[in-house]
């Protein structure tokens, strides 16, 4: 959508201004360097481009891994980058330049990454049925089981090998693509912060609560601050209170004023001692 002669000025980093023979003043790229993944987006919004670009921050991190870990785990993110990238792809063909991809793009390369997405999905949604029976037993861990990465390898291909587990505690996670069986807190800790990133954004911008805090049982980072309750251990604080003024204690209450005692009157019989 450049246009003519502008050395891709929509994708470039830096733009120079240069004035033709007729004194007519136009914007060209300057240099090599290519916009960014927020910039992508920001240009996509300039240029009212309907395009979902929900699953473009998923494909910088596997060029991030792809790029810093080849060629020990890299090429086993390809197929899942490729799955990831097909809507964006036809989007931008079909909806906005108004071609087919087979013919923008050659018959056998759009074929080629058809069938790579069709495998990835294919193996992605039986990962995903392998977690059907399990009742989470939170909101937000169950939002964040789109979110698990393999901590070996990144891939999202993450499966139960457990067919009798009902709940978060008799997990086993296996990676479909490396073969190796994940920890279930470091999954769940890493999958929590990732479907919880944008809140936590928000929090720390505008001063509001972080929607996870750090469990002062299991000492992860996984303590779901509506729900009251860790996502990873099942420790609830519903029920805790005060005895000397019955208001509920907070996470920080329990973890430093003895499991009974709000801050205040932890600080008032410090006090008195």
């Amino acid at each position: 959508m450049s246009p003519p002669d502008s050395n891709e000025v929509l994708i470039r980093t830096k733009k120079k201004a240069i004035k033709d023979e007729d004194g007519n003043v136009r914007l060209v790229g300057d240099g090599r360097r290519t916009i960014d993944r927020v910039e992508i987006e920001e240009t996509f919004k300039q240029l009212q481009l309907n395009v979902d670009l929900s699953k473009l921050a998923r494909l910088a991190e596997i060029r991030n891994d792809i790029e810093h870990m080849h060629p020990n785990v890299g090429p086993t993110l390809i197929q899942e980058a490729l799955s990831d990238a097909m809507p964006i792809i036809r989007s931008i063909i079909v909806d906005e330049l108004h071609h087919e991809p087979s013919d923008l793009l050659g018959d056998h390369a759009w074929e080629s990454l058809l069938n790579e997405a069709r495998v990835f999905k294919k193996e992605h949604d039986a990962c995903r049925a392998s977690f059907d029976e399990v009742d989470w037993q939170s909101v937000a861990l169950a939002t964040a089981a789109e979110e698990f990465r393999c901590p070996h390898c990144t891939s999202a291909l993450i499966r139960n090998d457990n067919a009798a587990a009902t709940n978060p505690d008799t997990l086993t996670l296996i990676c479909s693509k490396c073969g190796r069986e994940c920890d279930t807190e470091d999954v769940f800790e890493d999958a929590l912060g990732r479907a919880l990133e944008w809140e936590a954004y928000v929090a720390m911008t505008d001063g509001g609560d972080p929607p996870l805090e750090s469990c002062p049982e299991c000492q992860r980072d996984t303590f779901v601050a509506n729900e009251k309750r860790c996502a990873n251990c099942g420790f609830d604080l519903e029920g805790y209170k005060c005895f000397v003024c019955s208001a509920p204690l907070t996470v920080d209450d329990y973890r430093y004023c003895d499991g009974n005692l709000c801050s205040y009157h932890h600080h008032i019989m410090g006090k008195d001692d």
